[in-house]
């Protein structure tokens, strides 16, 4: 504006002197504000290369984005220098580098910020059950197991209710006067007693729900050679009238020793296969064998039967009738008894004790021991041997099972014993005795 002033005073006139003062006032206007832009732009660049220094060197500082970095052969560029401002009005190629990284450094600090900050991720969603299979159903154990087991068993783990008591398991056979079988009672008619004392029946089954598990202890001594035949006959028509699907039965010798001939199976023709292989010979181990029977049952599931056909003689055991009840009681077994020779109207004095080792063994344990007559003629002892057969078979198919805990403080080992009633008049109720108590 100046140099405007002294040109307008030198006195050159005119049209062209003033429009020369109009442009020289302009030009020194935009020399001027284009000069205070030039200054702004510099410090805008200063300011922008003075961030990109701290912020690298907080990047190099951390160790996890020199490995992030690794992976896309990426480096960082050395801290730039402090320069002039440039009077430029383009960009520098710097601040489109600035640019470029500034979202990819946003990204890795992402993690990292959440980390410092002490927020924890979600947790993962769980696993949801998969779902069952079209036509089956869920399967829910009961709350308590009222399943017929040994009275010695210890109580599940897996419940979740530890029982002091034991759980008992009592066998029961109903029949009228004319001795025919009972089977259309209900829980309700039943009451049951320990020593005494009216118990809490926890479990009722009938023969038809809970498999039968059967050994048959055949007689192999030459005391029954005369009648050999027709036994091994009778025995076989046994099994054809006693098993039903699920169940199972095993077979054993008994002569000098105590032997299976075949274990428990659920084939019919291997058990009269078995039988028919069978010789008479050798004495009579009567109580070793039923003790080894009752071992034999007392791991199985199910209902415990053991028929034994014998003139009730022994010859040769090592153990006593006594050891060999306890073990059948600690098995839960029932005895079925079938004389093997018959009685006589004239009996020896060892001919009695064979039927008393008959009776006790059979009824300690609710059971029952047959004793055929014996005839001259051997088809009707036949006959009468298959009725009795016949007989057996179906009090075997019409047990009750009941189930109960015993809750009484008894000494570890001792005996207590069992009574069953029914409420209807008239029937007459075969049961186990007693048990023995864990010890």
């Amino acid at each position: 504006m100046a140099r405007g002033l002294s040109i307008a005073s030198t006195g050159v006139g005119g049209k062209d002197m003033r429009r020369r003062n109009v442009w020289e006032t302009e030009r020194v206007g935009d020399w001027a504000m284009g000069r205070r832009g030039d200054r702004g732009r510099g410090n805008c660049k200063l300011k922008i290369e003075n961030c990109k220094l701290q912020i690298c060197r907080i990047a190099r500082s951390l160790p996890i984005f020199n490995f992030q970095f690794s992976i896309f052969n990426f480096q960082f560029p050395s801290p730039p220098r402090r320069v002039a401002p440039s009077r430029s009005r383009s960009l520098s190629p710097s601040f489109f580098s600035l640019a470029a990284t500034l979202p990819l450094i946003a990204l890795l600090l992402l993690p990292f910020a959440f980390a410092q900050s002490g927020r924890q991720p979600p947790p993962p969603p769980k696993p949801t059950p998969p779902a069952q299979a079209q036509g089956k159903r869920p399967v829910v154990p009961p709350a308590d197991d009222t399943r017929p087991r040994r009275a010695n068993d210890e109580p599940q783990e897996d419940t979740p209710l530890k029982l002091k008591a034991d759980l008992v398991t009592v066998i029961t056979s109903v029949t009228d006067a004319a001795g025919n079988q009972i089977n259309d009672l209900t829980q309700k008619d039943f009451d049951l007693y320990e020593e005494g004392t009216v118990q809490d029946i926890a479990g009722f089954y009938r023969e038809g729900q809970i498999p039968l598990r059967l050994i048959f202890l055949f007689d192999t001594s030459g005391s029954i050679r005369h009648r050999f035949d027709f036994e091994q006959r009778a025995a076989a028509q046994f099994f054809r009238n006693v098993m039903r699907p699920g169940d199972q039965a095993a077979l054993m010798s008994v002569s000098s020793e105590a032997k299976i001939e075949l274990q428990l199976t659920s084939d019919i023709d291997q058990l009269v296969s078995a039988l028919t292989q069978l010789k008479p010979q050798g004495a009579t181990a009567l109580y070793d064998a039923m003790i080894m029977a009752s071992r034999y049952l007392r791991p199985a599931d199910g209902r415990h039967v053991m028929v034994v056909l014998s003139d009730g003689t022994d010859t040769v055991s090592t153990s006593t009738l006594a050891q060999a009840l306890i073990e059948a009681q600690r098995s839960d077994a029932i005895i079925y008894g079938v004389h093997s020779t018959g009685v006589a109207p004239s009996a020896s004095v060892q001919d009695l004790a064979g039927e008393f080792v008959m009776k006790t063994m059979s009824e300690d344990t609710g059971g029952r021991a047959f004793f055929p007559p014996i005839h001259e003629d051997q088809k009707k002892e036949a006959r009468d041997l298959e009725e009795i057969y016949r007989r057996l078979a179906g009090e075997v198919r019409a047990q009750f099972v009941l189930t109960y805990y015993s809750k009484a403080e008894a000494r570890a080992g001792s005996f207590r014993t069992i009574r069953v009633d029914v409420k209807r008049p008239g029937l007459q109720v075969r049961s186990r005795r007693g048990f023995y108590t864990a010890k």
